[in-house]
Formats: C-alpha cells, sequence, structure tokens
C-alpha cells in the first residue's frame, strides 16, 4: 500500500470511521492513490471535505449491505450500520 502526504488523504486515513485500522470499506479496499484520483475528478480539495466524502460513501456501503440482511435485530449488517453511526 502507498503512503500518500497528500493532505485529503492524510485526513481520511486520520478518521477514525474511515480511516486505518477502522475497516471501513475505503480503508480496506482503496489505495491512496485511488483515492486521490477520485478526489480529483470529484473536485474535492480541502482535507475535511474529503472525510466528509469518505464518511458518505462508507455510509452508503453499509445502507447497501442492508439490502443483503436476513432481517433480524441482530444480523451483521444492522450492526455494523449502527456502529458506524452512533
Amino acid at each position: 500500500m502507498s503512503k500518500s502526504n497528500d493532505p485529503r488523504v492524510v485526513a481520511i486515513r486520520a478518521n477514525e470511521k474511515v480511516g486505518r485500522g477502522s475497516c471501513s470499506s475505503i480503508d480496506e479496499c482503496m489505495e491512496d492513490s485511488e483515492i486521490v484520483k477520485t478526489l480529483d475528478e470529484l473536485g474535492i480539495e480541502e482535507p475535511w471535505r474529503a472525510v466528509d466524502w469518505a464518511l458518505k460513501e462508507e455510509r452508503l456501503f453499509l445502507e447497501q449491505g442492508l439490502n443483503q440482511r436476513w432481517g433480524e435485530d441482530d444480523d451483521p449488517q444492522l450492526k455494523d450500520y449502527e456502529t458506524f453511526n452512533s
């Protein structure tokens, strides 16, 4: 995994919900270079906006997982979503 000095990536990687060690989809699936490319394509320049984007992306990822849940109150997709939103 590459390590970026881009302040937007540094801000995302430092965030407790989507950053390093969070097991978020961004943490697990996106290289720093992919994050930079995506943010550039979206015109996101400020670190706080980058974090906002990452949080929205992760929330959408978790919401999509809710479509696959079996419907019990203790299923993993619902627990992950609730934890993220707390």
